[in-house]
C-alpha cells in the first residue's frame, strides 16, 4: 500500500448502492473524470465495460489503479452486492486495496464545503422508509452526528426541523427525496445521486483505511426482504 503514500496515487470509485451506476476516479484530491447511468438489470454486465472505458477517456488503463473505492451500503442491496463484488475482484486481479465507503458519505460528499450545514443523507430503504444519517460539514469533512439507521420521512424531517429550530443551515440529500410527501419549510432539499468522482475523492482521503479485499464486508444495516 506504499503507493498510497503518494498524493499522485490514481483512485478509482464505484457506486451501484441507489438507481444510478456511477463511477469515477481522482489523481490525488483531483477528480479526472466520471459517468453515471441508470442501467437496472444491467448493473453486473456493464458495469467492466464502463470503468474502462472511464479509464480510457483519462488515459489510463487498469493496471495503473492505485486502489479502488467502493461504497459498501447502506443502499439497494442488489446494487451494492453487484458494486462491491465487482470491486472486490478487481482489487484481487490488481493486487490494490479497497477503500470501504459508506454510501450516505459518499452521497453527502457534494455539500462537504457548505461550513457548519447540517446534512441529511438520505437512500430509499423500501416502502416509505429510507436509510440516512445525519452529517455536519466543517468545510473540509463531515463530522457524524447520527449513525445510520433506516427510518421513515416523518422522523427523517422531524430531524431536520429540530436543527432548523436552532437556525442551522439543513439539507436532506438525495435522489430518492423525489419520493417524499411532505415539503418541510427551511430545509433544503438536494436531489442529487452519488457521484463517482466524489466516491474517487473520498477514497484518496480515506486512503489511510484502506484494506485486503479480504477484510471488506458490506453495510446493510438490516438484512434485505425484511
Amino acid at each position: 500500500m506504499g503507493c498510497l503514500e503518494s498524493t499522485d496515487c490514481l483512485i478509482l470509485g464505484i457506486d451501484c448502492s441507489t438507481r444510478y451506476t456511477a463511477v469515477g476516479c481522482a489523481k490525488g484530491d483531483l477528480m479526472v473524470g466520471e459517468m453515471s447511468f441508470d442501467i437496472g438489470r444491467y448493473q453486473s454486465a456493464l458495469l467492466p465495460n464502463l470503468v474502462e472505458n472511464l479509464l480510457s477517456f483519462g488515459g489510463f488503463t487498469l493496471t495503473d489503479v492505485d486502489a479502488v473505492a467502493v461504497t459498501i451500503g447502506p443502499g439497494y442491496f442488489t446494487g451494492v452486492r453487484v458494486g462491491l463484488s465487482y470491486a472486490l475482484a478487481l482489487a484481487f486481479a490488481l493486487e490494490v486495496p479497497i477503500v470501504p465507503i459508506i454510501s450516505l458519505n459518499a452521497l453527502a460528499y457534494e455539500l462537504v464545503y457548505a461550513r457548519n450545514a447540517v446534512v441529511i443523507p438520505v437512500i430509499w430503504a423500501r416502502g416509505h422508509e429510507y436509510y440516512a444519517s445525519i452529517l455536519e460539514s466543517n468545510g473540509e469533512g463531515f463530522i457524524e452526528l447520527k449513525s445510520p439507521g433506516v427510518y421513515d420521512e416523518k422522523t427523517i424531517l422531524s430531524f431536520a426541523n429540530n436543527y432548523v429550530k436552532e437556525s442551522r443551515q439543513v439539507f436532506v440529500a438525495g435522489d430518492d427525496i423525489n419520493r417524499f410527501q411532505m415539503k418541510p419549510e427551511g430545509v433544503h432539499l438536494f436531489s442529487r445521486g452519488v457521484r463517482g468522482g466524489n466516491v474517487a475523492k473520498l477514497g484518496f482521503r480515506l486512503r489511510k483505511e484502506a484494506k485486503s479485499p479480504l477484510e471488506i464486508r458490506a453495510l446493510y444495516i438490516r438484512e434485505p426482504y425484511k
